[in-house]
């Protein structure tokens, strides 16, 4: 993480440098809990204390609202505390008087954001020479865990493709207390935590949307699934310059029990050797992910010999024969899962293993097998992203024919 607080220090000293001048100030609505706080740490580290300034917003009595001041206190920055209250109590008094209608549970979630967002833009059009933050993070935007236009707004997002449990590894990294950075998400208003309002935790989204659906109930992989989906539109809205942190990735291909020791077993003593260098890599590269490749075919798949294929029933999804080697997935690092092969009718050694990724720098690939899965996963992520450096490590695999010659179709792709 010290690598990710580098760079989102230097983005927002750039962000300020081509959108500002060196007495720009980053404006900051200060709620209490993770996200404000550590956009605030950022902000400070990257531009200093006298360029940053907090607004505490409370509508009415905020129960926390202590801690959203220990937060200004622990950085020395400058805050105001404005209640949105009258506003808010004066503009539902004169909407309820014109339209003859009850409050509703949308407007009284969406209206005291919307009120805060124009808080903030207010106070920076008094002060002057301000831009806002946009706090929300990754986790959040996927689920639409913001609202549009309230929350959902700002000049600059430091936070915004970075999981919940990534921002509270950047806030113990900054030296912030530790009851701030791991206190339970809410918003303040519903006594209940966005977890309790969500029914799923955030662990389970990072798990979801890496790929990791087997570590996840599946009705709850299904209800997450599901909220992804609907709220895609919101995240599509959000037009704001944002933070993306460099990566550099190590992909493992379709370390799968039947390439090992199954039906397509390659050896297990040739595969311990390969692994041994996988491992080896992990321990001294400073990978910042691992991505697993994962065949998951169905019982009819068109490469199977029965069907008309070439190979024989392999990595069947559901059976052991296609679970990764739980050496490689004990590794003690983030990780995510692609799939392929799910398509019966379809034969699928590679697939661009970047897909789900976006500033990633470099990129190693070791695996099964060389000569068909690895190195059409190299080729497929090489025609998508042809500024990664893309880099087989050879010891790190294990073939089919040692003796086949790969073509690479001419693509920037090493093999060492």
């Amino acid at each position: 993480m010290k690598k990710t607080k580098e760079e989102i220090i230097a983005w927002v000293r750039d962000y300020f440098k081509k959108n500002g001048d060196p007495n720009t100030r980053a404006l900051i609505g200060i709620s209490g809990g993770k996200d404000s706080t550590v956009s605030a740490a950022i902000c400070v580290e990257a531009l200093g204390k006298e360029r940053v300034i907090g607004v505490l917003m409370p509508n009415g009595v905020q129960s926390d609202i202590a801690d959203s001041k220990k937060v200004c206190e622990f950085l020395g920055i400058k805050s105001y505390e404005i209640n949105i209250q009258g506003a808010y109590d004066g503009l539902t008094k004169e909407i309820l008087e014109k339209t003859k209608e009850s409050v509703t549970n949308q407007y009284k979630t969406n209206t005291p954001s919307r009120l805060r967002m124009t808080t903030l833009y207010a106070v920076a059009a008094i002060i002057g020479n301000c831009r806002i933050s946009n706090n929300g993070n990754l986790s959040e935007r996927l689920m639409g865990y913001f609202t549009l236009w309230g929350d959902g707004a700002g000049d600059f997002a430091p936070l915004s493709n970075l999981y919940v449990s990534e921002v509270v590894e950047l806030g113990i990294e900054l030296g912030l207390p530790e009851y701030l950075v791991k206190k339970a998400p809410s918003d303040g208003m519903c006594g209940k935590t966005d977890e309790d309002n969500l029914g799923f935790t955030y662990a389970d989204v990072e798990r979801v949307s890496r790929g990791r659906e087997d570590e996840v109930d599946p009705a709850i992989v299904a209800s997450i699934k599901k909220k992804i989906n609907g709220m895609a539109f919101k995240s599509k809205l959000l037009n704001i310059p944002s933070f993306m942190p460099s990566k550099k990735v190590l992909a493992i291909v379709d370390a799968q029990n039947d390439f090992i020791d199954g039906s397509l077993g390659v050896g297990i003593e040739k595969w311990n050797q390969a692994k041994k260098h996988i491992l080896n890599l992990i321990q001294q590269e400073n990978y910042d992910e691992i991505i697993f490749t994962k065949d998951c075919h169905p019982t009819n798949h068109c490469s199977f010999k029965e069907n008309g294929g070439i190979w024989p029933s392999h990595c069947v999804e559901g059976s052991k024969g296609a679970e990764i080697d739980a050496d490689l997935k004990n590794a003690e690092l983030k990780y995510s899962v692609l799939s392929k092969g799910k398509d019966k009718d379809k034969e699928e050694y590679g697939i661009d293993v970047l897909s789900r990724h976006s500033n990633v720098t470099e990129l190693h690939i070791v695996g099964l097998c060389y000569d068909y899965c690895v190195s059409s996963c190299a080729i497929e992520t090489a025609k998508k992203h042809p500024s990664t450096t893309i880099i087989i490590k050879k010891a790190g695999t294990v073939a089919i024919d040692e003796k086949k010659i790969v073509d690479f179709q001419a693509l920037p792709i090493t093999v060492e």
